[in-house]
């Protein structure tokens, strides 16, 4: 894939590395050292030689069913189960790449639940997402509840919302965060220099076909 196919100013080739399970939970299936696929993402993340650029986190609507399928409403949890998935990543992330000063300055961006479902427990997840992109300067979040409202997305969804993350990026390029030494973060890294062969991502998306 070319970046040059999304407006940036280059074409220089990165590498996207999806990390996925149909029909899986936040808290269950990837909260770190207890879902049951953490070890999967985590080992993708260290395992992979290069330097990591960014995150990408495409799940949520599971909560909405989270009752039926574990007893428990898992969307009044969201937010504090993302934010220390995120951070974690972000952790690990950091000790293998090159390019940060901080973990905090890693560029996360949160896909939110579409119109589907339309449950009261959907609408508290998304605003769990949004809510936390709001208190995250690196964090952006990209909207989908204008494509394929029924059910999950299209293939003419996956293109748009696949540009949108493509601009959440490098919109969450430019938030400043403070690094624990006190030093606010520099200017954004340029995004030619940015993107070379050994550039990574990892996206956790959950495949169409099943409720995530």
């Amino acid at each position: 894939m070319e970046l040059g196919a999304m407006n940036f100013n280059t074409t220089r080739e990165f590498e996207m590395h999806k990390v996925a399970r149909g029909g899986s939970g936040l808290f269950e299936d990837w909260y770190p050292n207890h879902g049951r696929h953490w070890d999967l993402l985590r080992s993708e993340i260290e395992e992979r030689q290069g330097d990591w650029k960014g995150f990408i986190w495409h799940q949520g609507s599971q909560a909405a069913w989270s009752v039926k399928e574990y007893g428990e409403d898992r969307s009044l949890t969201y937010y504090g189960n993302l934010t220390g998935l995120v951070s974690e990543v972000r952790e690990l992330m950091f000790q293998n790449s090159v390019t940060w000063r901080c973990k905090e300055e890693i560029p996360v961006v949160i896909v939110q639940v579409g119109s589907w479902p339309g449950r009261d427990a959907a609408k508290r997840t998304r605003d769990a997402q949004a809510r936390f992109c709001n208190q995250d300067p690196r964090a952006v979040l990209v909207k989908t509840d204008d494509l394929s409202r029924y059910y999950h997305y299209d293939a003419a969804s996956f293109l748009i919302s696949g540009n949108r993350i493509a601009n959440a990026y490098q919109e969450a390029l430019g938030g400043v965060v403070e690094c624990p030494d006190g030093v606010p973060s520099s200017s954004p890294p340029n995004i030619e220099s940015s993107f070379v062969p050994t550039t990574h991502f990892v996206s956790s998306y959950i495949p169409t076909a099943n409720k995530n």
